[in-house]
């Protein structure tokens, strides 16, 4: 876990020098995930904003004995996030390795209903995409978001000569609604993603895709997903320690068998620093079962 704490150290440091420096607020963390036939993931994210509008760029790495090499995402999110509502855009790519690479886009949008009127101060969801100074507050607050991203994954099948040679394609468009409650300030959230390409993958002379993030999972995926729900359960105990608990089902093209995650972990939730520690068991059918850890840590000023 050195990786993780040196990249928290360094954004720590800089956040610090920066919120100084200026009338901006900021949110960064970082996370790292290891797990069977050495697996190992990095996500970096940093949130710069002012008021209501802000840039979200973010890193994503990993690798493992199967994924046929070490895979860098980047992206960037542009959002504007008020306590009632977020709507955002985001873009990034996958620079190319043994062959295959992408280049994705997508927007976002979700709408905080409140009794009080007050509107949200985080939302409710698997996957942060829109994300204020603190957990959100109210008895029975609902959170209501959609989201649309389309992939453009190509695959050069491994040519020796990958700038003549002629790849193969498919674009992949994920549809995700989601829905998130707040009871007592314990925070329930559902998320389904339903993914359709403009070529039907049962049929594609290609690889499938070698990066796949679906909501719900801590590691990165091969594959091409069909139908993914995510369904996260975050408890408030203490007032500082909140467990949590999710699961993730998803069924896959191309005769891949379906998949079930299980996943467990705890947040410690400061004014300013979070930490956080999660385990999964991810079980595919016909595969060997495999156990992930993932460490994280963020800061908020």
């Amino acid at each position: 876990m050195t990786k993780l704490l040196r990249t928290t150290a360094v954004a720590a440091v800089a956040l610090l020098w920066v919120g100084q420096a200026s009338a901006f607020w900021l949110n960064a963390g970082a996370k790292e995930t290891t797990g069977n036939k050495d697996y190992n993931g990095v996500n970096v994210a940093g949130q710069v904003g002012l008021g209501d509008f802000s840039l979200k760029p973010m890193f994503n790495s990993y690798h493992s004995d199967v994924s046929s090499g070490a895979f860098n995402s980047y992206s960037l999110r542009a959002g504007y996030d008020t306590k009632l509502f977020g709507v955002g855009i985001t873009g990034g790519l996958t620079p190319s390795v043994n062959g295959y690479n992408n280049q994705f886009a997508g927007a976002d949008a979700v709408l905080s209903i409140t009794p009080t009127g007050e509107g949200a101060r985080e939302r409710i969801g698997g996957r942060d995409q829109a994300a204020g100074p603190a957990q959100g507050e109210g008895l029975a607050r609902i959170d209501l978001g959609a989201s649309a991203l389309y992939t453009n994954h190509r695959d050069h099948f491994g040519s020796t000569n990958q700038a003549l040679a002629s790849a193969a394609r498919v674009g992949q468009t994920d549809l995700t609604g989601s829905a998130g409650v707040s009871i007592l300030k314990n925070l329930i959230s559902v998320d389904v993603t339903k993914s359709l390409y403009d070529h039907k993958p049962d049929g594609l002379n290609m690889r499938a895709p070698r990066v796949e993030n679906i909501i719900g999972l801590s590691q990165v995926v091969q594959g091409f997903p069909n139908t993914s729900t995510n369904v996260k359960l975050l408890m408030s105990v203490l007032p500082l320690i909140k467990p949590f608990v999710d699961y993730a089902h998803t069924t896959f093209e191309a005769g891949a068998a379906n998949s079930n995650a299980y996943s467990a972990g705890v947040a410690v939730q400061m004014q300013m620093l979070e930490l956080s520690a999660a385990y999964e068991r991810y079980v595919q059918t016909g595969q060997t079962d495999r156990n992930y850890y993932t460490l994280g840590a963020s800061l908020r000023l």
